[in-house]
C-alpha cells in the first residue's frame, strides 16, 4: 500500500510541476499572459495537494485539494467574462483618417492629389 500512495504521490507532483511550468510559458506570451498567471496558481494547491499523499498527510491534501477546486472555478468563472483584446494589432495603429488602413506614404499619386484637390476645395 505504501508503494502505491508513494506512486500515486509522485504522478501528481509531476503533473502538478508540469502545470506549473505550462502556465509559465502561457504567461511569457502577451495575448495569454493573464491566463497563464493564473493556470500557474492553480496548480500550486495541486503541488500542495501531491505533497500530501507523499507525507501521508491527510490534512495538507484535503487543504490542497479544496484550494484547488476553489482556484479552479476562479479560472473558470474569469474565463466566461469578455475580456478585451490587450495587443492591438499593427492595423488598428496604422489607420489614417475616415478609417483607411494605408498610411500617406503607401497611398498612390492618384489618392494623394484626389485628397488634396478636396482639402483645397474646403
Amino acid at each position: 500500500m505504501s508503494f502505491i500512495l508513494t506512486a500515486i504521490g509522485l504522478l501528481l507532483l509531476v503533473v502538478a510541476l508540469a502545470g506549473i511550468a505550462l502556465g509559465i510559458y502561457m504567461a511569457v506570451e502577451p495575448k495569454t499572459r493573464k491566463s497563464g498567471r493564473l493556470f500557474a496558481i492553480w496548480w500550486i494547491p495541486g503541488l500542495a495537494a501531491a505533497s500530501g499523499v507523499l507525507m501521508r498527510d491527510v490534512v495538507t491534501f484535503a487543504v490542497g485539494v479544496v484550494c484547488f477546486l476553489v482556484a479552479g472555478a476562479v479560472i473558470v468563472l474569469d474565463d466566461s467574462r469578455p475580456h478585451k483584446a490587450q495587443v492591438r494589432g499593427e492595423g488598428d495603429l496604422a489607420r489614417g483618417p475616415g478609417g483607411n488602413r494605408r498610411l500617406d506614404s503607401e497611398k498612390t499619386t492618384k489618392e494623394n492629389r484626389t485628397q488634396d484637390s478636396g482639402r483645397a476645395a474646403s
